[in-house]
């Protein structure tokens, strides 16, 4: 007599007839693609957009209520404008000065703090004291320093009181001293930025050129120059290229110090927009003005990065 016999059950799939669903293989370039796609949407709808918004309302005229194509009509007018020229002037000398300043300022300070003669606890201290001004919102800097120019502030106090001086300093309402006022208001609220990054490219030069340096009988400044700077190139080359951008589009402080004044004397090509676009309520005209400007910035930047650069890799 024959035993059952044991059948073998077709695939789960057959049985109910339906495959199996296959699962979609991103793999390579499609995938990086998807993992940025989150940050391009965000870019698009934070920057690209408000641009594109800004350009095509440059264009644009509001007569009677309405809005109509001007053409190249606002263009003109801004380059037609004495007060645009003023601003672009203003911006130049905040923008270079600033620059400079904190450059100038921050380096001197990380060129201090690396050096280890003094104690850790000392070293330490002093870094922490010379970061507050960083810490301070731009709204609480501002006021300080606007009772520190004050007629009757502490300025004018040790220039009158302990020099003996005449009169006191007009520090933000004479115009030959009001955007000096400021720009020194700006190296004061920013040079940390630029010293804690100094710092970093400082400490993370190795010793071994230092002291391959002495053996060949470098002084200090040689080593600062044919060492410590080449070091620091890239450094340099990227907090020097953000600090002309964020210079070039600073706001705050004047708008909070003078409001542009006294007349026009501090008044930058961003307060000029801001003045003229939300303040006044001349969008297209104020839209024109901030399009050439980006022109012009982008224009800089790219030609300033090439020249840097370029000498880098000539004279480091």
């Amino acid at each position: 007599m024959a035993g059952p016999t044991v059948g073998v059950l077709p695939p789960l799939g057959r049985i109910v007839g339906r495959r199996r669903p296959r699962r979609l293989k991103v793999t390579g370039v499609a995938q990086g693609y998807l993992f940025v796609a989150p940050a391009l949407a965000y870019l698009a709808l934070t920057a690209l957009y408000p641009l594109a918004s800004v350009v095509v309302m440059s264009f644009q005229d509001v007569a009677e209520g309405r809005w109509r194509f001007a053409g190249t009509g606002q263009y003109l007018r801004a380059l037609g404008d004495g007060l645009m020229w003023n601003s672009v002037r203003n911006t130049a000398i905040f923008t270079v000065s600033s620059t400079v300043l904190h450059l100038t300022v921050g380096f001197a300070l990380a060129l201090a703090l690396n050096q280890t003669w003094f104690s850790r606890t000392l070293r330490n201290f002093v870094r922490g004291a010379l970061i507050l001004p960083w810490v301070f919102s731009t709204a609480a800097s501002a006021l300080m320093w606007a009772l520190l120019y004050h007629p009757f502030g502490l300025f004018n106090y040790l220039w009158v009181g302990v020099l003996g001086r005449p009169a006191v300093i007009q520090f933000l309402g004479d115009p030959a001293t009001a955007l000096a006022a400021i720009i020194a208001v700006n190296t004061w609220k920013s040079y940390p930025f630029y010293m804690v990054s100094l710092l970093g490219g400082l400490q993370g030069i190795p010793l071994e050129l230092y002291d391959a340096a002495k053996v060949d009988g470098a002084g200090g400044w040689q080593r600062l120059r044919f060492v410590t700077l080449p070091q620091l190139r890239r450094v340099l080359v990227a907090i020097s290229t953000i600090d002309v951008i964020t210079s070039f589009g600073h706001v705050d402080l004047i708008s909070m110090l003078t409001r542009g004044g006294p007349g026009v004397s501090t008044e930058t090509v961003a307060y000029h927009v801001y003045k003229t676009a939300l303040l006044d309520g001349n969008l297209p005209y104020g839209s024109a003005v901030s399009t050439l400007m980006l022109v012009i910035l982008t224009a800089f930047t790219v030609v300033y990065l090439r020249v840097v650069t370029g000498r880098q890799k000539e004279s480091w």
